[in-house]
This record gives C-alpha cells, sequence and structure tokens, in this order.
C-alpha cells in the first residue's frame, strides 16, 4: 500500500469518528424510498441496501416510529406525507461553485495538487473554479478556458457519462481535432474502449493526453435531472505524480464529486 492510499484510509478513519453508524444505515434505508416502487417489504430493502435482515429491522421500526414511514394494507413500507415537511426546508437550487468550493479544497488539501472544477456548456468543458496547488511546481489552469470533450481528466469525465448520441456527436468530429499531445486519443474506437473503462471505474484520467508533463484524475458531478452537468478533477506535473497515486487520487475525486453531486439533488439509480 502507498503512501497515498494510507492517506485516504486515514482520513476517511478521521471523518468516521463524527458519523454515527446506525443513522447512516437508517437513512440509506429511507433513501432507497425514492426508487421505483416506492413501497418494499424487509427482504426487497435488504436486496437494495446490501444490509443485514437485522438492521434493515431495526432502521424500519425506528423509521416508522417517527412516524415517516408506515405499512400499507399489503403489507408494504411506504413514505408518510410528514416527508414533504422535510421537503419544504430544501434549496430550490444550489449554486454549482457554492455548493463545490469547501468541497474543492478538501479536495486540494487531501491531494496537494491543483483542483478544477468544469461545467459541461454547448458541447464543451468551461473551468468556472480552480484550488491552485500550493507546491512550487504545479499546474496552472485559466478561469473560463474552454476545451473540447475528447482530451483532459474532466473533458472525458463528463464525455464519459453523456448519452450516446452526444458522445457520438463528439467521436464523429475526432479525426478533425489536432492532437494536443503525442499521447491524445483521435481514434474514435480507441476512445470508445477508454470511455467504457471510464463508466465502469468511475473517473477518468489524463496522462499526459492533455499538455505534456501533466496527470490527473476526474469525476463526473451529476445534477438532479440525473444527468452529467460537470466534473471536478485533481492533478499535478509527472515529475512529482506517478501511475501509483491514480487509484486513491481517483477514489478522492469520485468521493468529492458524490458530495457535490448529492447537494445539488442527484439520487443514484439503483442501475447505475
Amino acid at each position: 500500500m502507498t503512501e497515498n492510499d494510507h492517506a485516504v484510509l486515514e482520513r476517511k478513519s478521521s471523518e468516521s469518528r463524527y458519523a454515527i453508524e446506525s443513522v447512516m444505515k437508517t437513512l440509506q434505508v429511507l433513501f432507497s424510498f425514492c426508487e421505483e416502487p416506492h413501497r418494499f417489504s424487509i427482504g426487497d430493502l435488504e436486496t437494495v441496501t446490501g444490509l443485514s435482515k437485522n438492521q434493515v429491522f431495526r432502521s424500519l421500526k425506528s423509521l416508522e416510529e417517527f412516524g415517516l414511514l408506515r405499512v400499507d394494507s399489503s403489507g408494504y413500507y411506504v413514505v408518510t406525507a410528514l416527508a414533504y415537511n422535510l421537503s419544504l426546508a430544501a434549496e430550490p437550487e444550489a449554486p454549482l461553485e457554492e455548493v463545490a468550493l469547501p468541497i474543492m479544497e478538501q479536495l486540494q488539501l487531501e491531494t496537494g495538487e491543483t483542483v478544477n472544477l468544469c461545467c459541461l456548456s454547448e458541447g464543451q468543458c468551461i473551468i468556472i473554479a480552480r484550488r491552485h496547488s500550493k507546491q512550487g511546481v504545479r499546474l496552472m489552469t485559466r478561469l473560463g478556458q474552454r476545451t473540447p470533450l475528447y482530451a483532459g481528466a474532466t473533458p472525458k469525465a463528463m464525455l464519459a457519462f453523456l448519452s450516446v448520441m452526444e458522445q457520438e456527436k463528439v467521436l464523429s468530429m475526432l479525426p478533425h481535432y489536432q492532437k494536443l499531445t503525442e499521447k491524445t486519443v483521435t481514434d474514435p474506437d480507441l476512445l470508445r474502449v477508454e470511455l467504457d473503462e471510464i463508466r465502469k471505474r468511475g473517473y477518468s484520467i489524463s496522462d499526459e493526453d492533455f499538455e505534456s508533463g501533466a496527470i490527473g484524475v476526474g469525476a463526473p458531478i451529476f445534477g438532479r435531472n440525473g444527468k452529467v452537468i460537470a466534473a471536478i478533477s485533481a492533478g499535478g506535473p509527472t515529475t512529482r505524480l506517478d501511475k501509483e497515486c491514480l487509484a486513491p487520487f481517483g477514489e478522492l475525486a469520485m468521493e468529492a464529486a458524490n458530495k457535490i453531486s448529492k447537494i445539488l439533488g442527484y439520487f443514484p439509480d439503483s442501475e447505475q
């Protein structure tokens, strides 16, 4: 295990001190009702959540006692109207940059490298916020910079989670795009394979395909409608970072992206 892997585990351990495990599991059970058919048995929830039958039972009874759940005439648990009171307090539309800022700062501290927040606009990637590394040698980015989606950590993180039709629009243009570096992929078939790997892994890898001497990872951010709207990345120079950093950096980037997505109102489908 590398030093970066140890750092990730230590940070997770530190965070877990403040989280009550039983509460987290009960919330997991409650939010399972966001998925169809919105009514479940104990056995159904065991399958959906992956929790033990005993944990599911205790969570259901706690939620039922509080009034958030009830058992219908068919013996299934359903959410009560009490939940509407909580929805009234929800932010109608949280600003992406405002939501992301503290999470970006945390990711920058965890990785020690430059962190970028990019949004998807008219088929391009735009840098809308950044937190530069405090290292002397670091990646420098420009706010407002627009780039195509075929190379780089955040562009590929977004491209991988677009619809097939939107992906094909980009892939069809690849022969007309210039290679940004020797490692830039401009073969549509090769990029399709890479996009499939990104979807399975959950984060993208940019290994000098956008800029020579730069390496990093990117993870997609989803909006309330379930569509990818942005991405967050962490990266630095190849003189300091190597491929062993990519897995722990990727996990941290995904965690950051998931936190932002949740605050924006995204709830992942069980199939994803």
